[in-house]
């Protein structure tokens, strides 16, 4: 190989990986939630996912000069359906249906707030985490607010069982995933033991008795 094509080579390597590190790396939560085995409540519930959720994309320009793009809005109603039909003998996803006539005892309306990440550059670690903050509200069939409460969620993953840095956007999806799945799980623990809603549930169990 003569000395200027060398160069030229050399050249484009080093514009392809400027290329590979700046550019826009998408992430999207794949739809992988099984129903929870837990013992269910004996009500119907609702559950009302607006368009800022099920759109819901965190885009975030690294040090490094990557650009990541999180994209959990697709993954919230299998999520919601998955995590309520375990939890609930009944559940429906209010899609425009006012809340009066949904035949439901309650609706809970999830939100996204926040999302972070971090990646094995930043942390010096082999470890991709992402963390979610929710937040919820519980509203009765009247659509009258009766609690309110966040919930922050964390998951991560090993990029060395995604290939190393040539798995990043694998291994930030199953990080992600694990954070929508911890979600699920805290909130069946934290559900029972908000005070708010331990009363509307005693409220709603005694007026079937």
């Amino acid at each position: 190989m003569t000395e200027p094509v060398w160069r030229t080579t050399a050249w484009l390597v080093v514009v392809c990986l400027w290329l590979t590190g700046c550019g826009t790396a998408r992430v999207s939560v794949p739809q992988q939630f099984p129903v929870p085995l837990v013992e269910r409540i004996p009500l119907a519930m609702g559950v009302e996912l607006n368009e800022a959720l099920k759109t819901w994309a965190h885009t975030e320009k690294l040090e490094s000069g990557r650009e990541w793009q999180i994209e959990l809005g697709s993954a919230q109603e299998p999520l919601f359906r998955s995590l309520l039909t375990g939890m609930f003998d009944r559940m429906t996803v209010l899609e425009g249906t006012p809340i009066g006539d949904a035949a439901v005892d309650g609706v809970l309306v999830p939100a996204i707030e926040e999302l972070q990440f971090s990646t094995p550059d930043q942390t010096r670690t082999e470890y991709f985490e992402v963390w979610i903050r929710y937040r919820f509200q519980l509203l009765d069939r009247n659509g009258t607010l009766v609690a309110e409460w966040p919930l922050t969620a964390y998951g991560q993953s090993n990029a060395r069982n995604f290939g190393g840095m040539q798995g990043q956007e694998p291994a930030l999806q199953a990080a992600a995933l694990a954070a929508c799945r911890d979600a699920m799980a805290f909130f069946i623990v934290q559900f029972h033991q908000i005070p708010a809603v331990q009363t509307w549930l005693t409220a709603q169990q005694g007026a079937r008795s």
